[in-house]
């Protein structure tokens, strides 16, 4: 189970030519490696042909997951990913399903509950394609919920709940997203509480299964050794009677902005000790909502992302001891609900004569929004026209590192695109960051990070993690803690669930 997040921010030189030649792409100009076609039943099927190795990957990708969640059903989303693997009509028990994986050659399988998307794959031999589309056919078309096995996945699924709800990472997280995200906190966490995996029962999993596993809901991505006509043909074979509902409504209505004076901390047993780590969060663009925001949002991250660049030059020559340049980071992982900015970086903790950790991570605070109101006033001067032409072209190399392996690209980037966005935003992803302005970034800053002034700035969550051993050690922390207002997070008050008790 994970989060899908927008790729890394290191690409190498000369990636660009090496793509241009790699098996997945022609000399064509203009050629896509994608084949994309739809049945009459809705359900979208994508073909990447790569005859490099011969072995085909099959990927099913529903849209879903936390972002579709109510209170009632949280974490129902992740139980269904575990019973699909249980059984189904033509492979009716667990031990039947992986006797058919082991005979068809399988020799990678998975599946996974995303915060947005639910996808299930497997990789064969190229000559058990037809075998592999079958098998998959029968598993989301024909699953079959069994009491006495639902008993035990519950269990399972219960312990692994337990165990994210016991990681500090986990906790850390989850307390700022759901203070943040007030109104919908449940699409943010695909855990929820054991209460509902405890109450789940057969019905439910039917209802879940009639409203998201359906083709209009669905896309099936096939990629590898295959040749378009043919994994056409097989997925209309087994998938064309597959029947169901219109496709759900998902993230709606959106999430609200922040509220004011979110400030967080949390005192870890287990943190590194000499630092603590400080997160800013703001409210960002939603991808169908506010689609041009986000191109021009990952066009700044990348501008942000130079360790020798003014940004992170600034701020480390003003900072009141950070760590390391290269542990400023930047983020907007693209969402179609809930989409945030995220700023983290580490302070030195133990600075003999130094104020306490809150107090500079509220230094800090200040000194980031100045930097960003820098920014706005001329993105032009600050950065330099060269910087934003270099940033555009390491963001559309990374787009054409994702597609280098095909069976990674339709398990991971194809699959993101389509379940967040759209195909369409990712085919069209190059022309739009092409055409990002600094008057572009300027407009974002302004109204996302550091509004036109102060009276209209946007809401902006802090919050700070330290290692207790160290913590507590600092001359005026507690008094800062309670001066400034901050909260301490804990395994007891971290989760939605917890709060509306």
């Amino acid at each position: 189970m994970f989060k899908q997040k927008r790729f890394g921010l290191l690409v190498c030189i000369g990636l660009l030519y090496l793509l241009l030649t790699s098996p997945l792409f022609s000399e064509t100009p203009g050629f896509n490696p994608v084949t994309h076609r739809v049945l009459p039943n809705g359900l979208e099927i994508f073909v990447v042909e790569n005859h490099a190795v011969p072995l085909a990957t099959i990927c099913v990708v529903f849209r879903g997951g936390a972002s579709a969640q109510t209170p009632e059903n949280a974490g129902i989303f992740h139980l269904y990913e575990h019973m699909l693997f249980a059984g189904n009509e033509k492979y009716p028990t667990q031990a039947a399903f992986t006797a058919a994986l082991n005979r068809m050659g399988v020799p990678n399988w998975n599946g996974a509950t995303g915060s947005q998307y639910i996808n299930y794959y497997i990789t064969v031999p190229s000559n058990r394609l037809a075998e592999g589309i079958e098998f998959w056919s029968w598993a989301v078309k024909k699953p079959v919920f069994n009491e006495e096995k639902l008993e035990k996945e519950k269990e399972v699924v219960i312990n692994e709940i337990r165990g994210y709800h016991t990681d500090p990472d986990h906790i850390f997280q989850n307390a700022l997203e759901s203070r943040v995200f007030t109104q919908f906190p449940w699409r943010k966490n695909i855990d929820g509480p054991e209460d509902n995996i405890q109450k789940a029962t057969v019905a439910a999993l039917k209802r879940m299964g009639e409203t998201y596993y359906i083709p209009r809901n669905t896309a099936l991505m096939i990629a590898g050794d295959v040749t378009p006509n043919e994994a056409f043909k097989l997925a209309e074979q087994w998938f064309g009677d597959w029947q169901g509902g219109a496709a759900p409504v998902i993230a709606e209505p959106p999430q609200g902005g922040f509220p004011q004076n979110i400030r967080l901390s949390y005192a870890d047993d287990t943190f590194y000790q000499g630092v603590s780590m400080v997160q800013f969060l703001w409210r960002g663009p939603d991808v169908l909502r506010n689609t041009k925001d986000t191109y021009t949002s990952d066009v700044l991250l990348f501008l942000l992302s130079s360790p020798v660049g003014r940004f992170k030059s600034d701020l480390m020559e003003k900072g009141p001891g950070l760590y390391d340049e290269r542990y400023i980071d930047f983020s907007y992982p693209t969402s179609r609900d809930g989409g945030a900015y995220g700023f983290t970086t580490y302070l030195r903790m133990g600075i003999p004569g130094a104020p306490s950790i809150v107090s500079r991570t509220e230094s800090l605070r200040q000194l980031v929004l100045e930097e960003f109101a820098a920014i706005a006033q001329d993105p032009e001067a600050y950065f330099g026209k060269e910087e934003l032409e270099k940033a555009k072209t390491k963001l559309i190399d990374q787009n054409l590192l994702s597609m280098e392996v095909a069976s990674s690209f339709v398990t991971g980037t194809l699959t993101f695109w389509w379940s967040v966005a759209t195909t369409d935003y990712f085919y069209t992803y190059e022309q739009n960051c092409k055409a990002v302005t600094f008057k572009d970034i300027q407009d974002i800053i302004q109204r996302y990070l550091t509004g036109v002034d102060e009276t209209s700035r946007p809401s902006m969550a802090t919050a700070v993690r330290f290692s207790t051993a160290d913590g507590w050690k600092e001359a005026g922390l507690q008094e800062d803690l309670k001066n400034y207002g901050y909260h301490d997070i804990s395994a007891e008050t971290a989760f939605w669930w917890q709060q509306q008790r």
